[in-house]
């Protein structure tokens, strides 16, 4: 493995282009394929892999966006153009014709959709919001035919397949794009029409399946009807079939962070077959069952019941990104794994799996014709038999490029009923920094608006007899009090404060009947803390992180400090995991990230039931304060300065290895990766992992449901019902787990899944672990 480089350069120093994302714009000049030829760039000779011997064809990356037109394919050897009708005009059809025109060995003849009529067909084709401006003509010539650059299509409106004049048309092959006539039965209705061969642009019940560059040489001539599978199966599988035929693949679980989709509702509506489907895309993470996984074991016979998965539909435009976690059969480094799937990309794959190393997000591939481009920066390695895969693919544009032609413990804290012979107090609690935790390192966002709005009502777990009386400090800078005042009353996500603020003075606010100081210190060491009567500070700046920078505030008079964040050297704690481990001589602490309070509960659960071997986490994580509305400068994180509302962007997190600190069992045995996504709140934690027992999915689920109703209520909860992010806003619990969304492969590898709202459900677990260290205070004197 380690000689890849070497042996690449010594066969051949001038190795084909292939497309990289930062280079979207360039124009390609690559040699034509031959839609049957087989002929491959000659072999490594010291290479075993089979990726020597592979029937995987190349294929030139057709690229067109609003910037650029594609240049033209040259006719394959067939003797002449492939004539190809298209039923159904949708997102399917109308991207066929448009890549079919750039290509020199197609020809389009005619289309049938009953919704949609010749002018209106045009239009769509001319104007397309994701890849642009048609870079061709178009003409309406009568109700009957366009004209699109020069050539004239025909134009039709039947319902019924079977009396679509196909034959008349000279059309041949059919792209079967409506989505509806989906079997061998169905689809077979074409024929009666005079087509030859029939492709389902979608999965089939029961017609051959095949994936471009993973298994076509398998077609055969007598094969009329064939499906070309799901855009995810088509990503998925030329990794897989690489990975396998490299190191083996045991099993393996698959999410795919996918795009809005023309299925899914604006708003809220119905959806019988599909109830979370029906929530509103804009607004929402939605999981979804998906059968594209499965998929590749039809492609890939050796792969069958060897690998599963679900879907996150999150509210981007286009691309999508698959996330698969698998056990190898073979021992491989990380470096191994990239390395093989480099050496297929630029090789006996090139043109369907692409590599990248590059610091890339989801609309750096809207038109990129390729199944999959592996982000080679985004996966992670985390023992030698266990990785996390990440590939990119514009389920759109790159779909339907690859249309084959067939001829082709307990917690501590005390319930609320239970009585305490502890006398608590009153907490005097201050805050730094009024908004959202600037935190670079964490996905942590706490607004101090709701940490306040949690303060002045009465928590959940506290004992009616003991109140906690708060007042809130808060380093504002340069922001007024007005303003201040508006923040705290206003909030687009958790809606209007539900208590009265008064602006007294230029340093005071009165919140439901109560003063408030406000200074504007800098420096944490000159704000007046003793003064003010304030015990315990939360350092919310995302600044103050560590304990010597944390400890300024002492100097102030402050007694203790939580941070808001995770910390390198702060002791961390974690709500109704480790909590109880806290000691009266701690001053600083950390409340961890909103990430870890959701998988530490989780992971705490199934490992004392099953033991956790090893697992590798994914967040599908809401936007937060620290990233751009637009593309800006981000030095640290050039990712993070992506445009949040237009992508889903990969980030690295400590938050799956920063279990190992607050749960020192599961040290070394977890970690992780964020895909942040353009929703306003509440994220979601998948975690794929090895069990020392064996156990059903059942067996965990009901694990689970146990802790949440006994010993962990109020921190872990349980849902089985068909629920969307939207739904947790304002969930003070630290983790929701979701039966329906998780997944058990087989007795000792599942897939599970917890939501978490980042911000008010970390919230009050800051306030949750100052009343704990309150209680420890009390107990000690």
């Amino acid at each position: 493995m380690a000689s890849f480089s070497s042996l690449l350069q010594s066969t051949n120093p001038h190795p084909p282009s292939v497309l990289q994302p930062s280079h979207a714009h360039q124009s390609l000049s690559l040699p034509s394929p031959n839609l049957h030829s087989l002929s491959f760039p000659a072999p490594l000779s010291s290479r075993s892999s089979s990726l020597q011997t592979s029937h995987s064809r190349r294929i030139d990356i057709i690229k067109a966006t609003a910037t650029q037109m594609p240049s033209v394919v040259p006719k394959s050897s067939t003797g002449g153009k492939i004539k190809v009708g298209i039923n159904g005009f949708g997102r399917i059809g109308r991207l066929v014709l448009r890549i079919a025109t750039f290509r020199d060995d197609i020809e389009v003849v005619a289309v049938n959709d009953p919704f949609i009529d010749s002018k209106y067909m045009a239009y769509m084709l001319k104007y397309d919001s994701t890849h642009g401006p048609f870079k061709g003509t178009i003409k309406v010539v009568d109700e009957s035919t366009l004209e699109i650059n020069g050539k004239h299509l025909k134009v039709t409106s039947q319902r019924d397949p079977a009396t679509i004049p196909w034959g008349d048309f000279g059309a041949d092959y059919v792209v079967e794009s409506s989505g509806v006539f989906t079997t061998l039965d169905t689809a077979s209705a074409h024929k009666k029409g005079g087509a030859k061969k029939v492709v389902i642009s979608a999965p089939s019940a029961d017609a051959p399946m095949f994936v471009v560059g993973v298994n076509e040489t398998t077609y055969k001539p007598n094969m009329d009807i064939v499906s070309n599978a799901s855009c995810t199966t088509n990503c998925l599988a030329p990794l897989a079939k690489v990975v396998h035929e490299e190191f083996g693949i045991v099993e393996g679980l698959m999410t795919t962070v996918h795009a809005t989709t023309a299925t899914q509702k604006t708003v809220d509506g119905p959806s019988m077959k599909d109830w979370r489907g029906g929530r509103g895309a804009a607004q929402n993470i939605i999981p979804s069952s998906t059968g594209a996984a499965k998929a590749v074991g039809k492609v890939l016979p050796e792969l069958n019941g060897k690998l599963t998965g679900m879907a996150f539909r999150v509210p981007t435009a286009n691309v999508s990104v698959v996330d698969l976690t698998c056990r190898l059969e073979k021992s491989a480094s990380y470096e191994d794994v990239k390395a093989a799937i480099k050496y297929a990309s630029e090789g006996p794959m090139q043109g369907i799996l692409g590599y990248t190393d590059e610091d890339v997000v989801s609309n750096d591939f809207v038109g990129d014709s390729r199944s999959s481009i592996f982000d080679a920066k985004a996966g992670i390695g985390l023992s030698a038999s266990f990785v996390k895969l990440v590939s990119w693919y514009d389920n759109e544009w790159g779909y339907r490029s690859t249309n084959p032609s067939p001829a082709l413990p307990h917690a501590s804290l005390p319930s609320p009923s239970s009585p305490t012979p502890l006398q608590v107090p009153s907490l005097k609690l201050q805050s730094t920094l009024f908004g959202s935790a600037v935190n670079g390192q964490s996905s942590t966002s706490l607004q101090l608006g709701s940490l306040m709005h949690i303060a002045f009502n009465p928590l959940k777990l506290l004992p009616p007899k003991h109140p906690l009386l708060f007042q809130s400090q808060a380093q504002v800078g340069r922001q007024e009090l007005e303003s201040m005042a508006y923040m705290l009353k206003y909030d687009s996500t958790h809606g209007l404060f539900k208590g009265t603020i008064k602006v007294v003075d230029e340093s005071t606010l009165e919140i439901n009947g109560k003063q408030i100081k406000v200074t504007s210190q800098r420096d944490p060491a000159a704000i007046p803390w003793g003064d003010f009567g304030a015990d315990y500070v939360v350092e919310s700046s995302g600044v103050f992180t560590t304990l010597d920078k944390a400890s300024a505030h002492k100097k102030g008079g402050a007694k203790k400090v939580v941070i808001s964040a995770p910390s390198a050297d702060a002791p961390m704690f974690v709500v109704g995991v480790n909590e109880t481990t806290y000691k009266p001589n701690m001053d600083i602490v950390s409340n961890a990230s909103c990430t870890t309070n959701c998988l530490a509960p989780l992971a705490k659960v199934v490992h004392e039931e099953f033991g956790i071997v090893e697992g590798l986490m994914t967040t599908v994580h809401a936007t937060t304060a620290t990233q751009k509305t637009v593309d800006g400068p981000s030095m640290k994180d050039w990712r993070g300065g992506r445009g949040a509302s237009q992508n889903i962007i990969p980030s690295s997190t400590g938050a799956a290895k920063a279990v190992g600190k607050v749960l020192p069992e599961l040290n070394g045995k977890l970690t992780g990766m964020a895909f942040r996504v353009p929703t306003a709140n509440v994220s979601v934690v998948d975690l794929t992992c090895r069990l020392e027992k064996k156990a059903s999915y059942e067996d965990v689920k009901a694990a689970i449901k146990y802790a949440s109703e006994g010993p962990l209520q109020g921190i872990l909860g349980y849902t089985d019902e068909d629920v969307v992010s939207n739904d947790f806003v304002g969930d003070s619990r630290s983790s929701i787990f979701d039966a329906k969304a998780g997944i058990g492969l087989s007795a000792s590898f599942v897939k599970l899944v917890s939501w978490y709202d980042n911000e008010w459900g970390y919230s009050n677990r800051v306030l949750d672990l100052i009343e704990h260290m309150a209680l420890v205070a009390a107990a000690s004197h």
